[in-house]
């Protein structure tokens, strides 16, 4: 696996924008740019930074302690996913490191413990980033001026995109939501290796985010296991599988090739 290449909020929205020619913004050249002009802009919800290349990014202004930074805001779907990949890599090296350590039952010391942690830690955190690349990169899909209808037995009911986000479950979505307003995508529709793959992701997530207790250990147990035997690869695929099902290219490897 190579790592991707990353992308900014409305990249692709912006790319085509004159903002010299747009009577919507308020063009400021960098060196006119001062701290009254700052702190104005500080105010607004966003504001676009033009780079030497001419790339619009989406961007907002940060007040740190009186000084006004001008912050590009990234895409977060790519950040989540960028990030469980970071997590996965080192995941590898610390299950690799571990379970050869702990392979001789005469010696256990406090460095084992340190790596039970840490792969413990790495390995939970990378699931949950990677869910969350499905959960944000979800409800970006879902369009700001429509709205969803589901026609019960004695009335219909009328969702907005924030009311979608808010009350609907993952699998809701997923299978109701966005093939309604997909027409004819639906990931879901057949059984597959690869959604399968998004089920047990899904499954795995939530035993995690919601860890339970027993009298025998017997429930955190199966986490670890669950966490041991996990496909990792072949989820990351499929989710990368899955967003580009929706929006083409959306997840493509950086062209440097590098791998970390």
């Amino acid at each position: 696996m190579k790592h991707i290449l990353k992308k900014y909020l409305f990249e692709d929205v912006y790319k085509d924008i004159n903002l010299h020619q747009n009577n919507q913004f308020e063009f400021v050249p960098v060196d006119n740019l001062d701290k009254s002009t700052l702190a104005r802009a500080s105010k607004s919800n966003f504001v676009i930074l033009q780079t030497s290349d001419s790339s619009n990014l989406h961007a907002f202004i940060y007040n740190h302690s009186g000084k006004h930074i001008t912050i590009p805001m990234p895409d977060l779907t790519l950040v989540y996913y960028d990030f469980a990949y970071k997590l996965n890599v080192r995941r590898k090296e610390l299950s690799k490191e571990m379970l050869h350590k702990l392979g001789d039952v005469k010696t256990f010391s406090e460095t084992n413990s340190d790596l039970l942690y840490n792969f413990y830690g790495y390995s939970s955190s990378c699931i949950i980033n990677l869910f969350t690349t499905l959960e944000s990169f979800i409800n970006s899909l879902l369009p700001v001026n429509k709205n969803y209808e589901q026609k019960l037995k004695n009335r219909t009911e009328v969702y907005n995109r924030d009311q979608i986000q808010l009350t609907f479950s993952f699998y809701d979505k997923i299978n109701k939501v966005l093939p309604y307003f997909y027409e004819g995508k639906d990931y879901f529709k057949k059984a597959t290796p690869k959604n399968q793959h998004i089920k047990n992701l899904k499954e795995l997530r939530d035993m995690i985010i919601h860890t339970k207790s027993d009298d025998n250990g017997k429930s955190q147990i199966e986490i670890f296991k669950k966490i041991l035997n996990f496909k990792y690869d072949d989820t990351f695929l499929a989710v990368r599988d899955f967003i580009n099902f929706y929006t083409n290219n959306y997840v493509i490897d950086c062209p440097c090739n590098e791998d970390f």
